[in-house]
């Protein structure tokens, strides 16, 4: 008798443990709603001005937009480890049930800037999209998360580059090169949940009048633009260095509102609430810096600075787990005779920089980095950032 009670509890456990693994194995559904633009029509101009184009273009020859099209492809050959995602409701949103959790791939912001090269005699571009993966409920459209991520395309051209030759890269990028290969593995790499017990996100960016004096002229018309700009450069870095969702900054709508998002293949518009993060993120951008490092016949060494703000509190219990001043230098090599010269590339790429040393350090702080951007003692507070960061994973 003791010999078969102790099979029957044997067993008992075995199932148990198999139900459980079942179930913690069993995938998330989710349904596919296509790709949209994180803006209304009045804000075409300056935050998606190409790719609204490109879409107006690819309609009159297509069902679908060749954005819309790129990522079908993508997703169809994609292996998803916790959500089984279903795509056959793309055009028909009211065939979704109630409470289902609903992905996008949204647009959020496109820029251009290029320069002359005196060395090379050839014309740089740089063309930068800024994206966000969303996961929200259709049924309240509660945002449930959010992950960002960027590519960059680089153009040449021995005459200036113009709108059209800007188009035709954008567009043979998308048809030819494989835009959204690691789409896949970034939303592998979170654990994906219908509600999250804790969140982070950027929720106040502030610019300095003395930085505006580097910045593109059109920056303080602009002001909310590079606001979102800066605000995604962080974003990005921390989620993809911690494999975190973030709560989307959102200029000129106070954090725990709302997005809209516009489905290019419905045309139309919908309003996404944002929760309220727990953790809040404060960038101040204060200003710009660049020395002469080294002259010689031929070129210049300059040493591009940034100098930047970081907060990182939880306002509920009024508590701070960061509060510093940090500065980011790169060296640029310059030809003596180059007169046209993208100064805000520059110190753009350098804040890029800045924010991912800044990201990586937190986990792992190296000592050389750490006396490069401040004079304070960082290294424990970055310890605290780095177990606020496991509690929204």
């Amino acid at each position: 008798m003791r010999i078969i009670k102790f099979f029957v509890l044997f067993f008992i456990i075995l199932t148990n443990q198999n139900c459980l693994a079942s179930a913690s194995n069993k995938k998330i559904k989710v349904f596919y709603a296509g790709f949209s633009l994180s803006n209304i029509y009045e804000s075409n101009e300056i935050s998606s001005k190409y790719t609204s184009i490109l879409l107006k273009e690819a309609r009159s020859q297509k069902q679908i937009d060749i954005i819309s099209d790129q990522l079908v492809k993508k997703i169809n050959n994609s292996s998803f480890q916790d959500i089984d995602l279903d795509i056959n409701n793309l055009i028909d949103f009211d065939k979704y049930p109630d409470n289902a959790i609903v992905m996008s791939i949204a647009l959020q912001s496109e820029s251009f800037s290029q320069e002359f090269n005196l060395s090379s005699n050839l014309h740089m571009g740089f063309y930068d999209a800024y994206f966000q993966i969303l996961f929200y409920d259709f049924s309240d459209k509660n945002l449930i998360a959010s992950i960002p991520f960027d590519f960059e395309i680089q153009m040449l051209s021995k005459e200036k580059i113009n709108n059209n030759q800007i188009l035709n890269r954008i567009k043979n990028f998308y048809l030819k090169d494989d835009p959204f290969k690691n789409l896949d593995e970034r939303i592998n790499k979170f654990k994906i949940k219908r509600k999250y017990d804790q969140r982070i996100g950027v929720t106040k960016v502030n610019i300095l009048n003395k930085a505006f004096e580097v910045m593109p002229k059109n920056s303080i018309q602009f002001v909310d633009v590079y606001k979102i700009l800066l605000a995604q450069t962080f974003e990005k870095r921390l989620s993809k260095n911690h494999n975190i969702a973030i709560v989307p900054y959102n200029e000129g709508q106070s954090i725990g509102k709302f997005m809209k998002l516009r489905f290019v293949q419905v045309d139309k518009i919908y309003t996404i609430s944002l929760p309220d993060p727990d953790y809040h993120v404060h960038i101040d951008l204060k200003g710009f810096k660049k020395v002469l490092a080294k002259s010689t016949d031929v070129e210049d060494l300059f040493l591009y600075g940034s100098f930047v703000d970081i907060k990182i509190l939880q306002p509920d219990i009024n508590k701070i787990y960061f509060d510093h001043a940090l500065r980011g230098v790169t060296k640029v090599k310059i030809p003596k005779k180059q007169l046209d010269i993208n100064e805000w590339r520059k110190y753009y790429y350098n804040i890029e920089i800045l924010f991912d040393n800044f990201s990586t350090n937190i986990t792992k702080p190296d000592s050389k980095w750490l006396k490069e951007v401040t004079k304070n003692n960082i290294k424990k507070n970055l310890k605290d950032i780095s177990f606020l960061l496991e509690k929204v994973k």
